[in-house]
This record gives structure tokens, sequence and C-alpha cells, in this order.
């Protein structure tokens, strides 16, 4: 699909699949037309997951991707005791046997650079009894979490945090509940740990916010779920929240919706490519915030300078800086501070990237502002600093570009292990392209060479005639008569023209109504050639000839008779003027023009 490794190394954590530590990811550039499952959200699943381990009895949750941060929460709720079971099928599930261990324990809960399993983590280990510390990789010891320490202190945790970092050293099963005012303007994954553990606590819990909420949408899926697993919750706007003590209730069955992060990659590609992708399993109507960035992208779609506010949709800033890479006019992208505190520094990493492959981009205390339409570099060698988020929206820019390399892709299996799969996916339905013109222009050379720069698959269809025949072309007609090979050069084009693939076709094919009509839904390049030119070829060629004529009549008939043909149903024209060599390039220049909104 245009992932080339350049070598292997082991970056990656030791759960992840191996994989190359440099990714080649090419321009794709056509219109393409597939079906996606997106990945089960993690954000939803890992919620689900402590909802469950609260709950008495047995929780079956459904499309629980096993991604790495679930994982991570699984594998540390399992060590608090509670018990897990993945299953694997069509669908991967958890079977979760909930209620809150009794026996005391002790435990180091390592959750590598995931934000979510720490916070929900830290409120969850105070309710529960034992001792346990709970760290992370080096960027999650700088990462903060001393709002959440302080609140939980106030309600009678027994949580040590000597930096306002992790590691934490926790005593749980010792914590009351009450009152509690909370700073949650950094991360509303403190107020969505706290209510997850509140119908837990023998005081219940009030939580009144000191000031603005981040991504309140994060925590409208903390409430959905708690709401799903029978919890009421009373709020007040988004400042106030009371929860009683009340007894989880399982729902039996649990379905984690796919993820809306995740398929904001792929609608940019859509919008940017005029493609179509069927998502088989994202709720258009969901409380997920990201799903705002289908509206996002619909007001970046038509020229001018824009203010887009991402606060409820951060993990989006990503993919709307792709996005915005290619339009006419200057995108502010705002409401992101909270984004210097995720796997990395969101906003400076993503400056510093992207302005490597040509973007006019300036970083913002609470954004980025990109100017759109600057001219790309070539295949620049792009660093998602491990940050899933991050490398899928540079395989994107790839895609739309001229592509990039991506260092240590592997990071991507942080929430969508199968990401760079399902591009395949999305490249291997590509609108096919024919590539016609007269015998001898070099049709074939130059589907191989196109084929490779799209990685895409290449045919010729007088090769695959042969192989059906079992006999050279010019041995066939001699034995059958050009009727009868116009008639299986017919079927086996229509055969050929499938999703994801360059063919060449003979000259005279375009003869043909049917493989006319067939080309319609196809892009359909013509490799002109003069009269004097095509003479030259053909002297070259073993092909019977088409009369009785001398060549020079003859050919000067069949051009007349098929330059209109070919004239009507192309696409791009490459004059006979223009080196080979530049054939390529000239064909990507011009399908690069076609995107919608880029001028590069």
């Amino acid at each position: 699909m245009g992932e080339t490794p350049h070598s292997t190394g082991s970056h990656a954590p030791s759960n992840r699949v191996e994989a190359p530590s440099m990714m080649r990811v090419a321009p794709l550039l056509l219109p393409f037309k597939t079906s996606l499952s997106m990945p089960g959200s993690k954000s939803l699943a890992n919620r689900a997951i402590i909802a469950a381990c609260l709950s008495p009895g047995e929780t079956v949750i459904e499309h629980a991707t096993l991604c790495d941060d679930v994982r991570l929460m699984v594998e540390n709720v399992r060590k608090m005791g509670c018990l897990v079971q993945e299953e694997e099928g069509p669908t991967e599930r958890l079977r979760v046997s909930g209620g809150i261990p009794q026996t005391p324990t002790q435990a180091e809960l390592w959750c590598g650079n995931a934000g979510t399993t720490v916070r929900f983590l830290t409120s969850l280990a105070c309710v529960v009894p034992g001792e346990w510390v709970i760290t992370g990789d080096e960027r999650m010891q700088k990462r903060p979490i001393g709002q959440l320490v302080q609140a939980l202190r106030s309600l009678g945790a027994d949580i040590e945090s000597p930096n306002g970092c992790p590691p934490l050293r926790i005593r749980g099963g010792v914590i009351r509940g009450g009152a509690v005012t909370l700073d949650a303007s950094t991360s509303s994954q403190f107020l969505s740990s706290l209510l997850l553990i509140a119908p837990a606590l023998p005081e219940g819990l009030s939580v009144t916010l000191s000031g603005p909420l981040a991504s309140p949408s994060y925590v409208s899926l903390t409430l959905a779920v708690m709401h799903a697993f029978g919890i009421a919750v009373t709020n007040v706007g988004e400042s106030r929240f009371t929860v009683s003590p009340q007894p989880y209730s399982s729902p039996k069955h649990y379905a984690v919706e796919g993820d809306w992060s995740a398929a904001g990659a792929f609608l940019v590609l859509s919008a940017l490519m005029r493609g179509s992708i069927d998502y088989t399993n994202v709720d258009p109507h969901s409380t997920q915030g990201d799903r705002a960035v289908v509206d996002a992208l619909k007001l970046l779609s038509t020229p001018g300078d824009f203010h887009v506010d991402c606060t409820d949709v951060p993990d989006q800033v990503m993919n709307l800086a792709v996005f915005a890479s290619f339009r006419k006019g200057t995108t502010i992208i705002s409401g992101a501070k909270n984004l210097r505190v995720k796997e990395c520094d969101r906003l400076a990493v993503l400056s510093k990237e992207l302005a490597k492959a040509g973007v006019a981009i300036t970083e913002r205390d609470d954004g980025v502002e990109i100017s759109g339409g600057a001219p790309l570099n070539t295949n620049p060698v792009l660093d998602p600093n491990d940050d899933h988020r991050m490398a899928m929206a540079f395989a994107i820019l790839g895609m739309l570009g001229k592509g990039v390399t991506i260092a240590h892709p592997s990071c991507v299996s942080k929430s969508y292990p199968s990401f760079f799969r399902d591009l395949a996916t999305v490249r291997a339905s590509a609108r096919a392209v024919v590539i016609i013109g007269m015998r001898g222009a070099g049709k074939s050379h130059l589907a191989r060479r196109l084929a490779s720069a799209l990685h895409l698959s290449a045919v010729d269809s007088d090769s695959e005639i042969e192989r059906e025949i079992g006999m050279k072309i010019s041995q066939y007609i001699q034995k059958n008569g050009w009727p009868a090979f116009r008639a299986i050069e017919e079927q086996i084009i229509d055969r050929c023209l499938t999703r994801g693939t360059v063919i060449a076709v003979g000259g005279g094919a375009i003869e043909s109504a049917v493989t006319r009509e067939r080309m319609k839904n196809c892009l359909v390049i013509w490799m002109q050639m003069s009269e004097k030119g095509a003479i030259n070829r053909l002297k070259l060629t073993k092909r019977p000839p088409l009369t009785d004529l001398p060549l020079d009549q003859e050919v000067r008939q069949v051009l007349a008779r098929r330059d209109p043909l070919y004239s009507a149903c192309a696409d791009i024209v490459l004059p006979e003027r223009v080196p080979f060599k530049h054939h390529v390039s000239c064909i990507l220049d011009e399908l690069r023009s076609r995107l919608p909104l880029s001028s590069t």
C-alpha cells in the first residue's frame, strides 16, 4: 500500500507486533471507494472496564479493540484482583467478573504513556484495598496529575506523589468521599476518574469545578457509560456533579462504539480525494465529541480564512492541520493547549514535523496557524514522537502530498493496531487507471512505473491475453483472425479493470464500445502519438497488420479512426513531445492539481 520498511527496530513496547522502524507512505491521489470498521473507542472501552470491575456479576464488553491502551488497562485491573478474560473472534470482547476485590494485595501498575489508564487507575486504586504503585514511562513521569491527587486526598485517600506526577503510592480502601473542588482545566480525565468511582464511595461525591472544563465531550462519554451501568449522576451545567452512594448494575452486554477519533484521519482523506468510505460501526449520533470533525471539515471546505476552536475535539487537531495544509486560506486552530501534556507536546511536534514537509505552519500557545497551499516537499522523514494520533495524521499527509517516511510507525497500536492495514485497504480500492494509445507508445512500461509510484498493481492486457490463450497474440490472430482476438480482448480487459490497478490496454481496445463504457469509471491516460511516431514504432513490432494497405496508409486510417475515440475517453493527455522520463511526474502533478482544495 505504499508502506515500505527501511529497517527493523525494537522501539515499540513488548506487547506490540514487530514493525519496521521506518515506513514510507506513498501518494495515492486517486478517488477510492471502500468500507471500513473503525477500532472500538479506547476512551469508551476503558471507561466500560472500570464500570464493569465495579459492577457485581459478569459483563461482556463487545468490540473492545485490544490496542495498547486497552491492554494496559486490562493487565493492571487484573493485578488489582479483577477477573478479565480476553476473547477473540469476529469482534474482540472482554468478559469481566466484577465486584471490588476485598483481599488486600500489592502490585506495581505500569501504565506506559497511557494517560487515560493512569488517571482512571489512580482513583480506582483508592477504593480497592491494597498497596499500589502507579507508574509509567519517562514521558508519563512528566505528565501532571497533581490536581487529581489533591482532590482524592481531600476525599480521604492515602496517596503520595512527590512532584505531582507519577509514580504514585496509594493505600487503597480508606477513601470516604464527600465534597471537593477540582481544577479540570488541564484534563477532563481528572473529573471522569472521580465520577467513575463515586458510586462506590461511602459518602458519595459532590464535585465543583473551579474553572473551565477541558474537553467536556469526554465527560459526556463518562456519564453515558455510567448511565449504561445503572448510575444516576446529578449535574448542574458543566460545573457541578453529584453522585450518591449506589451500586453499579451490569448491563450484561456493553457494545463499544467505533472510534470517531480514528475515523477523523480517513474523513480528511475522503474529503480531499472525493473518496467514499462506508464506516460500518461509527454512530453518527454518538456522544463522542470527535464526530464534530465532520462539521469542521465542511467549514474548511470553502476558501477563506477560518478560526476553528478545538476545545471539544483536541484529538482532531492533527487531522485538521493536515486538511488545512491543502486548503486555500489561513486556518487558525485554537483551544488545544492541553495537547502539550499528551503523549508528546503535540503542538510543538506538529509544528516542527509539518514544517519539514513544507507546510507553512506557526505554533501558537493553544494551537497552530497554517497558510494552506504551500508547495510540499518530497518524502520528508517525519517523527511522530511515539504519538499514535501524530503518526496517523502524517500518513494521511503522505497519501495526499508527495509521500512521507514515518519514523517508528508502530506507535499507532496505542489506539488503532490495524491502521496501516486499513490504509492499504483504501489504497487497493482506488479508481482503476487505464493507459490507452497506439501500439508501441510505451503503455506497458508507463503502467509499471506509474503503478510503482502509486503503490498499486500493474497489469498489461496483452500479457493477460497471452496467458489466457496459451500462445502469442500474433499466432492467435493468424489462426483465428482479428474479430476473435477483439472478442477475447474485450472480455479480459473487463476482468482486469478492477480497483487499485493500473492497466495498459492494446491500441485497438478503444474501438470496443463495451470497453469504452467500462472505462467511464476509470482514470484514462492517453499517450499521444503522431503518424510518423506510430510508423517508426510499428516497424519494430511483430503484430500482424490490420489491413493489406502499406504501413503509412494503414497508420493514417487507424489514427483517423482512433484518435477521436482516444480523445473522448482521456482524462489526462501525454503529448508525444513530453520525454518519457517525465511522464510519471506529469501525471502525479496533474492528479495533485485535481485535489479539491489544493494548489500544490
